[in-house]
């Protein structure tokens, strides 16, 4: 009965130390790439616009911490004005207003612009640190597997 009991014992830390992080991790790489890959698709195949920083959204973090984000305003090729924030772009400094640069949209939806440059650090940092949570969930797995299930064996049954 002490063996069955371990058992859900170690199935439930398992889910807990093993799955989470796992699915934080697998979840963060899922939406990196998918971040990825829609500036890509809009910078190759989206409209293009001059953008002209008008503003920052300020945010205030933690300890007292601000970061900025840029406000801009541009022109689709239809003439409509579009007044939107780049949320990629996030700076512990404020961006100079009148600053210009190019940004890339669907013209259905002109307000989800991208700016064409330095727009792959968030997917990088999302698939980095989902990396970094799918290796934990495989040392947890080792490590949970070799001291809490029969023979070792994280799928049970035999060796």
């Amino acid at each position: 009965m002490i063996d069955g009991e371990m058992t859900v014992f170690a199935l439930v830390v398992s889910a807990l130390v093993v799955l989470l992080p796992a699915a934080a991790g697998l979840a963060m790489i899922i939406g990196g790439l998918r971040h990825w890959n829609r500036v890509r698709r809009l910078t190759g195949t989206g409209e293009h616009a001059v953008a002209t920083v008008v503003d920052n959204q300020v945010q205030s973090g933690s300890k007292g911490s601000l970061s900025f984000r840029p406000v801009v305003t541009f022109t689709t090729l239809t003439g409509r004005e579009v007044r939107t924030v780049l949320t990629e772009q996030i700076s512990f400094r404020s961006h100079l207003t009148g600053t210009q640069q190019t940004v890339a949209f669907d013209p259905e939806q002109p307000d989800r612009a991208v700016a064409t440059t330095g727009q792959t650090g968030g997917a990088a940092r999302a698939l980095v640190f989902g990396s970094i949570f799918l290796l934990f969930a495989g040392f947890a797995l080792y490590l949970v597997s070799s001291m809490l299930l029969p023979n070792g064996n994280p799928f049970g049954g035999m060796p």
